[in-house]
């Protein structure tokens, strides 16, 4: 049995989620990736979640979402537009039914058989787990069918930390995540990997433009957000050529500076792999892990995580619920 999941079920929250591919095979490339990413926005649409930003590689995925429990109390017109969205005019094999015959029998059917209905509907939505569940199966069974096979694709089951829900932190992991492809060498720039969530606010989708924007509230615009949020990923002086030239770290510098125990700024520290992103159970201010909100969630469990600073960024108050054995706040760069 893994550990119990946690969630947030009185408000919104904000979760980075992980998931990869079983036994590390690369079932996520270039043209299966537009799929995927497809999927990602229907998937969200249906489940009223909010994506912030997102990486799909080549074995595995990055996703930062806002999931409000509110979701689930919608009508019956938003029912059957999310229906439509992720179904099409397809009959769903758990329903048997396409989104016009839904209207109908949201609308027909005796009260207790329309109501059982909606609750079933209803309980897919507004939530971490369930949102995952329809991403990973619709895309399994797209890709199933695709390709004749059969089976799961997905190694386990996904990860997920708690994020404190404030504008500096989301856009801390926002960066990180979308940093992925330059991490992993297969782009320079993440505005030149096309699937992640930054390259596509940058070509005109306007949910996740504001999503990002809402990271840097003192931000004049969108447009200035968006070189904020550029300034985060890649340090002084990024936003300053177009083409993007002379913003890359050199990895040597880089690698000498943590081995000497120099100071890390927040693009350097993004350029490495910063454990406590992905493999915390939550993430927040020591306040709001120890007393404040995250703390009331953390309480629900049945043996809370202890809570662990961070202790990377100067003058950063950052700390981790970690419950596993051991901890590194970053990988050995000489690994």
């Amino acid at each position: 049995m893994g550990e119990i999941r946690i969630k947030r079920e009185d408000g919104p929250a904000v979760y980075h989620v992980t998931s990869r591919v079983i036994q590390k095979r690369r079932l996520l490339l270039e043209g299966q990736r537009e799929v995927w990413v497809a999927a990602l926005h229907r998937a969200a649409e249906f489940s009223g979640v909010e994506v912030i930003t997102y990486c799909v590689l080549e074995t595995h995925f990055h996703i930062l979402v806002r999931i409000d429990p509110a979701a689930r109390m919608c009508d019956d017109a938003t029912l059957v537009r999310r229906y439509r969205v992720l179904y099409g005019e397809s009959r769903a094999q758990w329903s048997g039914l396409n989104a016009d015959e839904l209207a109908h029998a949201l609308a027909d059917d005796p009260p207790e058989t329309a109501e059982a209905l909606r609750e079933r509907l209803r309980r897919r939505m507004g939530d971490v787990s369930e949102f995952m569940r329809t991403l990973r199966q619709r895309y399994t069974r797209w890709f199933n069918l695709a390709h004749g096979t059969a089976g799961t694709l997905w190694a386990e089951r996904f990860g997920s930390v708690l994020v404190q829900d404030t504008p500096w932190l989301v856009g801390l992991i926002a960066a990180y995540i979308d940093l992925n492809a330059v991490r992993a060498g297969l782009a320079d720039l993440p505005e030149n990997y096309r699937w992640c969530g930054y390259t596509e606010a940058l070509a005109g989708n306007e949910t996740l433009c504001r999503t990002l924007a809402a990271c840097f509230p003192a931000a004049k615009d969108t447009a200035d957000a968006l070189a904020c949020y550029r300034l985060l990923m890649f340090g002084k002086g990024a936003g300053a050529k177009g083409d993007g030239s002379g913003v890359r770290i050199d990895p040597e510098a880089l690698l000498e500076a943590v081995m000497k125990g120099g100071e890390l700024q927040p693009h350097e520290l993004l350029r490495l792999r910063a454990r406590f992103l992905t493999e915390g159970r939550a993430l927040g201010t020591r306040d709001w892990l120890e007393e404040g909100e995250g703390a009331r969630i953390l309480a629900k469990l049945k043996r809370p995580p202890p809570c662990r600073p961070v202790e990377v960024l100067d003058n950063v108050d950052l700390a981790v619920a970690r419950s596993r054995t051991g901890y590194r706040v970053l990988e050995d760069p000489r690994r």
